[in-house]
């Protein structure tokens, strides 16, 4: 059965993006930075988004969220700032073996479909077709 705390699964037309279990964080992996967004409270239906899919009011100062895309690990460290409500920002990182090069186009195309599983979360005005389009008109990999 599934966790209705949880969002679905989301596949893209490119990846498959999972919600990991926590603290499972693969050894001999280093963090890659790819994004970083400090004020979820912009649009705060993503910090609501973010704060269900990874249980953070149950455990806000728990281990960092990890997402699973066609087994490649990334990890989304949540960001806290005094008198904000939690998460105030969050930072994905690419979880990369040991000393190995990131992969860039990769790391881009995955980075697209966890925007796309995010904004499939977050919902109401929120669509893939205006990710699509914004990410187009930016020329965003992937989109």
């Amino acid at each position: 059965m599934s966790d209705p705390t949880r969002p679905p699964d989301h596949a893209t037309d490119h990846a498959t993006v999972t919600v990991l279990p926590p603290g499972r964080r693969p050894t001999g992996h280093r963090a890659v930075p790819l994004l970083n967004e400090p004020d979820l409270q912009h649009y705060p239906e993503f910090a609501t988004f973010l704060r269900d899919a990874f249980g953070l009011a149950q455990d806000p100062l728990g281990a960092p969220g990890l997402l699973g895309v066609e087994g490649r690990v990334y990890e989304l460290v949540f960001l806290g700032r005094s008198a904000r409500p939690f998460p105030a920002g969050v930072e994905i990182h690419a979880l990369v073996p040991g000393l190995e090069p990131l992969d860039d186009e990769r790391a881009d195309l995955d980075l697209w479909a966890i925007l796309c599983w995010i904004v499939a979360g977050v919902g109401g005005d929120w669509t893939l077709e205006g990710l699509a389009t914004t990410g187009r008109i930016y020329r965003v990999p992937g989109a």
